[in-house]
């Protein structure tokens, strides 16, 4: 049996994929005798839970801490529709100008709680390894100050890119400047870095040198097999159901693909019986884009889902839709790709054509590949996409079981083991 200490801002019963990842990943750790404590903060706004994902929650123990950062004031706002309005309906650019005044990221208020936390963990039990999975990248100071402190090796998880993330502002070269700093000395000292996309191990390498490839695994998001057993099938209805499971932040946008539908229906071209649903807690100007539009009878904006929930969406309707901006979006692997395959439905994919997702989609016969931002090909693939449907021309699409994330954990148990 061995013992992992994980840093996790993100975690139950907050929602998403950020989540998603750390909590799938102790499960299958906990199944092959890794057992995981986790130091996560508590009472903060995010915009979504998910009580089913808490409920797998297979820690050992969970440390919630307080925190002195933006998220954490929030959730200290008694009314949830308060919190929520100012959340939601203040626009993405002040939200950019505010996180990028603080060093590092806006959650290093949460610093000095999680090494008060860290303290008392290693006062009482003896760890094999301490891990941190960013963002946010004060997670990854934290580890670092233990595992230097204690002589512990160190695991980073690379969620996101940090100084190469194209939605990451600095507001002043210093800004910049030091967190280059703390990326290059953290990245030094880990004995083992994962990544969620090749692309990203690439970067990593190009940016911080090649002496780090040794210690970089590739760990994809994946999907959980056990998400889609036994889920309810639901009788098919007359309208053509399409569906986008996730939010929309940075560049990502629906804008190009509804300017799309919308000239589809002014020429005549827009099937009469499409049902498009937008699954997530979306912000004020997205909103606007799904509910201002000449088709807006054709679209249903539907609350954030627990991810059990979101799968069974996944699997009752008969086509999905997956966006990722072309600008600085060739490594971007949404978790959602994965889960998306699994459920076997025909896919429109408005991503890089030169992107690993691409690759990836391609490898596994998917075809309905356009960039995000080209509305004449989302009209021409749109016509296609939904005739494919229609007509029921399923291909068998051949899923590569690597990406299982029990697969992908038994693969990053066998790096780390002979690292550390």
């Amino acid at each position: 049996m061995k013992n992992l200490l994980l840093f996790a801002y993100l975690y139950p019963p907050l929602g998403g994929p950020g989540v998603q990842r750390p909590v799938k990943l102790i499960k299958y750790l906990d199944r092959n005798n890794w057992k995981t404590d986790v130091i996560t903060v508590k009472d903060i706004m995010f915009h979504s839970s998910d009580d089913q994902l808490a409920s797998e929650d297979m820690a050992e123990k969970v440390i919630r801490t307080g925190s002195l950062d933006p998220m954490s004031f929030l959730g200290k706002i008694k009314k949830r529709s308060d919190k929520s309005k100012i959340y939601f309906d203040t626009p993405e650019k002040y939200k950019k100008i505010i996180r990028s005044l603080f060093p590092i990221d806006d959650k290093i208020g949460w610093l000095p709680y999680a090494i008060k936390a860290g303290q008392q963990q290693l006062k009482t039990k003896r760890y094999d390894a301490i891990m941190a999975t960013i963002g946010p990248y004060t997670s990854g100071l934290a580890a670092y100050k233990f595992s230097r402190q204690y002589r512990i090796p160190l695991i980073i998880d690379y969620r996101d890119h940090w100084t190469m993330n194209p939605y990451l502002p600095f507001i002043t070269p210093f800004h910049r400047k030091f967190s280059e700093h703390w990326e290059k000395r953290i990245l030094e000292h880990s004995s083992v870095i994962t990544t969620v996309s090749r692309t990203m191990k690439s970067d990593l390498l190009q940016k911080f040198g090649s002496q780090l490839f040794s210690k970089i695994k590739v760990m994809y998001n994946g999907w959980d097999e056990e998400d889609f057993s036994d889920v309810p099938v639901r009788e098919k209805t007359k309208k053509v159901i399409i569906r986008y499971i996730g939010n929309f932040y940075g560049h990502r946008t629906p804008k190009y693909f509804i300017q799309a539908l919308e000239d589809l229906k002014s020429n005549g071209s827009l099937p009469d019986d499409i049902q498009i649903d937008f699954i997530g807690n979306y912000y004020h100007d997205t909103v606007d884009i799904l509910k201002n539009t000449k088709i807006s009878e054709n679209i249903n904006i539907i609350s954030q889902v627990d991810h059990k929930e979101a799968v069974e969406l996944l699997i009752n309707c008969d086509g999905l839709l997956l966006f990722i901006a072309t600008h600085k979006g060739k490594g971007v692997l949404t978790g959602k790709l994965f889960e998306y395959m699994r459920s076997g439905k025909e896919i429109l994919a408005m991503i890089p054509p030169d992107g690993e997702a691409t690759e990836i989609l391609k490898e596994n016969k998917y075809h309905f590949i356009t960039p995000m931002e080209n509305i004449k090909n989302i009209e021409e693939q749109f016509i296609v996409f939904y005739k494919s449907i229609k007509e029921s021309k399923k291909i068998k699409y051949k899923i590569s079981s690597e990406f299982n994330r029990e697969n992908q954990t038994k693969e990053f148990i066998s790096f780390i083991e002979g690292r550390i």
